[in-house]
């Protein structure tokens, strides 16, 4: 199929318009466009973490209903009649022979049959409805063997308690209706909101996805615990907010501002590392803080008091996240490169310090105190509820883009830095006068997701490609690599 561009896409859907689509074969490229509408109508959503559960229900999903076309077409093919019980079980054995394992090469009779998939979102102010139908009525063995496994299903906590009972080896393992209810039911969409029907004629799979994922006791009870936990969070050492106000004094001497950051090792230390860094490049090494904050201006120092207060807080207070800070340095540095390359100015300066802190909402969600921890798992739990971390986005329904947004505005950052923590996963939620900064960490944040494999090019939001003359995947592949020779050779 000809796939259409998933931004404007998205942005329909937003307004209340249907988008239907359809094809006869789950081919890369139509798995790659379902895959991209979904990250950007999730991001737009706030419900990013769901993705990669979207990713594998949605495959699931279309794949089955590919594979009952498939089913018609193999029966038809070998003039087999598949309402009759013993060619049923004669075809199918052939198709779980010949055609399961090697599934792509039924895909040129799919493209000349007159079987589809058709596949169609809607959204309403209460939820996401995706229904996805293939005009072939689905078999009444295959439709009792289906609603038993989704009867199972609904059973289990864990994957694995439903293998050894459910396994069904008549065409494949048959575990993909159970994987999909478990992920629903674990995810705070349940498994009632998934049905498969049929009216005699076509076969349909509807999805709903409401817009609260929790009951409202549950999330209300989650989201006020976490918020208290927020509130407790101390505000910044007076040291650093001494340092701030002095940077913000026309009349302060560097010798001053130098004497009161020699107080505090850690922030002297970070001091002099930075202005001894690439992107200063002062030609000999720095050696005392007065050279230094000549070197990095009052700017950044002042940048760098704010990420020494929030680390010094969140090293004492939480338990130590490197690889979530060193994904944050790595964010930042290809954020400011991007700042630069692009001669924005005015923001180049705090890009830096957009993209440290962006993930500010991760290390509260992932390691909050013992007692929260235990006491949010018992109400998970008594609403039999199960995650494999409580703590998890997936498990509260609060993104860690809106805890960190709550956080920035506790401590007081500038209004550019809450929004970029707000909206750094939904670019285009930023408010105007804040765009570029939120761009371009959004930018920086993708290419860190993209080396991870976590993301794509195809992902990427088409206005903010746009921004930066960006839409050639092959010019943004060109930068990308630019931004990671520069990265490796920062850190040596």
């Amino acid at each position: 199929m000809a796939t259409p561009e998933t931004t404007e896409v998205t942005s329909k859907i937003f307004k209340g318009e249907p988008f239907s689509f359809s094809f006869h074969y789950l081919s890369e490229n139509v798995t790659r466009f379902i895959n991209a509408l979904f990250a950007k109508i999730l991001a737009k959503m706030d419900r990013v973490f769901l993705l990669d559960m979207f990713i594998t229900i949605i495959r699931e999903v279309s794949m089955n209903a590919v594979k009952a076309n498939a089913k018609r077409v193999y029966f038809q093919g070998r003039n087999l009649n598949i309402e009759d019980p013993s060619q049923y079980e004669q075809g199918i054995e052939l198709f779980k022979k010949n055609i399961v394992g090697q599934f792509e090469s039924i895909e040129p009779d799919l493209k000349k049959s007159s079987y589809r998939v058709v596949f169609t979102i809607r959204m309403s102010s209460d939820y996401l409805a995706i229904s996805i139908v293939n005009n072939a009525a689905i078999h009444p063995r295959e439709l009792d063997r289906i609603k038993m496994r989704m009867d199972k299903a609904r059973q289990y906590e864990d994957f694995t308690d439903a293998y050894d009972e459910i396994y069904d080896d008549s065409e494949g393992a048959g575990l993909g209706i159970v994987l999909t209810t478990l992920l629903l039911k674990n995810s705070g969409i349940g498994a009632d909101n998934y049905r498969i029907e049929t009216d005699g004629v076509s076969t349909t799979t509807s999805l709903l996805v409401p817009e609260e994922l929790r009951p409202k006791e549950v999330t209300s009870k989650i989201k006020e615990q976490i918020l208290n936990e927020v509130a407790g969070i101390p505000t910044f050492p007076e040291h650093i907010m001494t340092l701030q106000r002095l940077c913000n004094d026309p009349e302060a001497s560097i010798a001053v501002i130098s004497e009161k950051i020699m107080l505090d090792p850690a922030l002297t230390t970070d001091v002099l590392k930075l202005s001894n860094s690439a992107g200063f490049v002062p030609g000999k090494r720095i050696e005392t803080i007065s050279d230094a904050v000549k070197t990095i201006g009052l700017k950044n120092l002042n940048a760098l008091l704010l990420t020494s207060g929030a680390r010094s807080i969140l090293d004492k207070r939480y338990s130590r996240f490197e690889q979530i800070w060193e994904h944050c340095n790595h964010t930042a540095f290809y954020a400011r490169q991007l700042a630069m390359r692009y001669r924005l100015g005015k923001i180049v300066e705090n890009t830096f310090l957009a993209g440290l802190l962006h993930d500010l909402g991760k290390i509260i969600m992932l390691s909050t105190n013992q007692k929260l921890t235990n006491w949010v798992s018992d109400v998970v739990r008594d609403h039999k509820i199960r995650t494999s971390t409580v703590m998890e986005e997936i498990s509260i329904g609060i993104s860690h883009s809106a805890l960190g947004g709550l956080i920035a505005e506790k401590w007081e950052f500038p209004e550019y830095l809450c929004e970029t923590i707000r909206h750094h996963h939904s670019p285009l939620n930023a408010a105007d006068n804040h765009r570029d900064m939120v761009f371009v960490t959004y930018v920086a944040n993708m290419m860190c997701g993209i080396e991870s494999r976590k993301y794509s090019f195809s992902y990427l939001e088409q206005e903010v490609l746009e921004r930066f003359n960006l839409t050639d995947e092959n010019e943004f592949n060109r930068i990308h690599t630019d931004f990671k020779n520069a990265y490796k050779e920062n850190r040596v």
